[in-house]
């Protein structure tokens, strides 16, 4: 679903696949939360081992002193964090400057002024997926 309130139940289809989902991701995004209430806190920690992880958050949340398996970007230390970044700032801004940092400035503009109608071009290393449809939501 677009968004599930706190106290709602999640659907089935997020018990079936978020394993298997967090286990094969290349890269983890944490946009704008706290990482306390569960199940979704816990999420970062089962992300696969060799993904990068970027929290973009105006404050830094779910890090491994509070939570298991959770974000190590507050270390100076040499070796202690070899994948976790945090951009301080908005989730606008800071999707706006990853974009930008890919070369997708262009194609992120166009789909917010257009509300997500704009077509824009799967990246050259993308694969062609179908994405089955989901009662209640667009295929994406």
């Amino acid at each position: 679903p677009k968004i599930v309130f706190f106290g709602e139940g999640l659907p089935l289809r997020f018990q079936e696949l978020y394993r298997a989902d967090l286990a094969s991701c290349d890269l983890l995004i944490v946009l704008g939360t706290s990482l306390v209430v569960q199940p979704f806190a816990s999420l970062v920690g089962l992300a696969s081992r060799s993904a990068p992880r970027l929290l973009v958050n105006r404050d830094p949340a779910g890090t491994c002193d509070q939570l298991s398996g959770g974000f190590r970007f507050h270390f100076e230390e040499e070796g202690k964090n070899w994948r976790d970044a945090w951009y301080k700032g908005d989730c606008n801004t800071g999707c706006q400057e990853l974009a930008a940092g890919l070369g997708w400035r262009a194609d992120l503009e166009a789909l917010v002024e257009s509300k997500g109608v704009a077509k824009v071009d799967r990246a050259p290393w993308a694969p062609e997926v179908e994405v089955p449809e989901i009662e209640g939501t667009a295929a994406l």
